[in-house]
């Protein structure tokens, strides 16, 4: 039997009446018009459909590591995907391919790519689709029609009428309509937007041809919508990614159409993506448990016994503009910090310090923290009058910036307090004196030169105990030193003070790495020009302390005595609370400044102001 023989026995076994004479519809002379071609593009068509791989590397002609196909496999043949995977695990390449091939194989598709900001998801389009796959493949270049990556729109558009288009997680998103949706890093997305906005957004695709008389209303005729999670991992916390987790897990072996695909640095290593040096570079500027949860890609339970979640450090990590210090020659030069913060009317700002005084000990660093302090007030109207009354609710605490240094040369930390002090325009300085913080203080409390900046620092004196004051005095002298000689019960007064701080949103936090790596950083012409390791560290070290502020605190358990009801903290013999100190001690201080407020409101009763 000859090879058209085989193809045309083999096209009646599959085709129906129509797929079978749909060859004759062509033009004379086309590809299409010839029986047995007709048919191989209907085989070739399923084929690629069920293994969106082959299609990928066959056709497109892009080269996939193993877990790069097996995961496109696995997207192409389920209707939900979900996708736990490490850093650097590629996932943006992944979703670029995923999305081009089910526009192509899938006329008048539509693909919506969400995220919590839009600049992220934009990301998949103007960097990955229109330069690293567009201008690398041709045959994928043929089957686009145009890209637009503008300011209030990135889409793209195939000859086949489909498009991917990119949506904000947010209110502002309603009114769409998908065919296939992806989460990308869904684990930052508020779970309301996600049933209320985005899954809405959910049609099946009706091609054309379903409409005709031929086809209309033939079960699986027309394609079911495919829902795509795809993040890093996150700690378990209650947090509503592992809920969908396990849905996708049990889904997956019951037989259905879910599919749980995970993976970790091993396949980043494997494949060449990241080097072992890189990968242990990385892990020097992460925590541990930042470490197992980004890179080792693990499921990382919440303490029971912490006294602070990560959800409610996580919920103030809103601030968006980091403070960065002067170096010691552009203070010699007179030069401006570019990186200097204006500041507000009735701001004060503070430099809160946590000091160690053994140096390499492993679990003992300075800490310094750089904050402003923003007064907060409500506002009412009063009386048949209608007086408009303003009632004082204390500061907000923004906290732009933290250095840590290893503890050991006391003079050289008296003056990067005084640096910091200087730099950041501060109105204060928080002490602690346990341990040698009391030889700090003679330090502050004296004439100090900087040689490093050519300088010398006026004297500061005690603002709030009077026998500390009095130990150093020189005419002069501003109070401006706040020490802090911390006793079981103030150590549980600061620390109901700080979680209550965190519960009640009074804390801005700089935002967490990833995000300051794709909107923030981006932005500082220094950092993406430096061929500096080093500087670029210098940019990112607040973003990474914050990260590891984050980290030490939750990690914190405690006890409640029975007797005297006093919170004690306690670390694990590994962790540290050094940064967890520095900034409670600052939220502390805020708070006795609040007092004042509140005090100057009620002795004038109220403050007036005219509408």
């Amino acid at each position: 039997m000859s090879y058209h023989r085989r193809a045309k026995s083999t096209s009646a076994q599959y085709a129906d009446d129509r797929q079978k004479e749909l060859h004759k519809q062509m033009p004379k002379g086309h590809f299409l018009n010839n029986e047995s071609n007709m048919y191989h593009f209907f085989l070739w068509n399923t084929f690629f459909r069920r293994n969106l791989h082959r299609f990928a590397m066959d056709y497109l002609g892009i080269h996939l590591h193993l877990y790069q196909a097996i995961i496109l496999y696995m997207m192409g043949i389920n209707q939900l995907c979900v996708i736990v995977a490490c850093r650097a695990a590629a996932k943006s390449f992944i979703i670029s391919i995923y999305a081009c091939c089910v526009c192509i194989l899938r006329p008048y598709s539509k693909v919506v790519i969400s995220s919590a900001t839009k600049g992220q998801s934009k990301l998949i389009i103007s960097d990955k689709i229109s330069k690293e796959l567009r201008d690398k493949y041709p045959m994928l270049a043929k089957e686009i029609v145009s890209i637009k990556t503008g300011q209030d729109e990135a889409v793209v558009k195939f000859r086949s009428g489909s498009e991917i288009k990119v949506v904000t997680a947010s209110d502002n998103g309603r009114g769409n309509r998908s065919t296939v949706l992806i989460r990308e890093e869904f684990r930052q997305m508020d779970k309301h937007i996600d049933d209320s906005v985005l899954s809405p957004f959910q049609i099946m695709r009706q091609a054309p041809y379903v409409t005709s008389g031929n086809y209309a209303n033939i079960p699986g005729a027309v394609d079911e919508s495919v829902d795509i999670y795809i993040s890093s991992s996150w700690l378990d916390n209650g947090h509503w990614m592992w809920g969908l987790v396990d849905q996708a897990y049990n889904d997956m072996l019951d037989s259905g159409n879910s599919v749980l695909l995970a993976f970790d640095e091993a396949v980043v290593l494997k494949h060449g993506i990241k080097s072992l040096a890189q990968l242990r570079k990385e892990k020097k500027k992460q925590d541990n448990l930042t470490w197992r949860i980004e890179f080792l890609n693990e499921r990382v339970k919440e303490n029971v016994s912490a006294y602070f979640t990560y959800l409610m450090l996580q919920q103030n990590q809103v601030l968006k503009k980091p403070f960065y210090p002067r170096n010691n020659m552009d203070v010699r030069l007179g030069k401006k910090n570019k990186f200097d913060i204006p500041k507000q009317k009735g701001e004060i700002r503070v430099i809160s310090c946590d000091m160690a005084f053994v140096e390499n000990k492993n679990n003992d660093n300075s800490i310094f923290t750089c904050a402003r302090l923003i007064p907060e007030y409500t506002r009412y109207t009063r009386g048949s009058d209608e007086t408009d009354v303003e009632i004082s609710n204390g500061y907000r605490s923004k906290i732009h910036y933290l250095e840590s240094v290893q503890g050991g040369d006391l003079t050289k930390q008296a003056l990067r307090i005084r640096q910091l002090y200087e730099d950041m325009n501060a109105d204060y300085i928080v002490l602690d004196m346990r341990n040698a913080g009391i030889a700090i203080y003679d330090m502050l409390a004296n004439i100090m030169y900087d040689d490093e900046r050519d300088i010398e620092y006026a004297p500061l004196t005690c603002m709030n105990d009077d026998k500390i004051a009095n130990r150093i005095v020189f005419e002069g002298a501003e109070p401006r030193i706040y020490v802090i000689n911390a006793s079981q019960k103030l150590n549980s007064d600061i620390a109901i003070n700080f979680r209550y701080c965190l519960t009640n949103k009074k804390i801005d936090l700089l935002v967490p790495f990833q995000e300051a790596q794709e909107t923030i950083l981006p932005n500082i012409n220094e950092y993406i020009n430096s061929p500096s390791a080093d500087e670029q560290f210098f940019f990112e070290s607040p973003f990474l302390e914050t990260q590891a502020l984050i980290s030490e605190t939750t990690e914190l358990t405690y006890e409640k005595k029975e007797q005297t009801g006093a919170i004690v903290l306690r670390e694990s013999s590994s962790n540290r609370k050094d940064r967890y100190t520095s900034v409670s001690y600052l939220c502390w201080f805020a708070s006795e400044l609040a007092k004042d407020l509140i005090n100057t409101n009620e002795e004038y009763e109220y403050d007036v102001f005219v509408n």
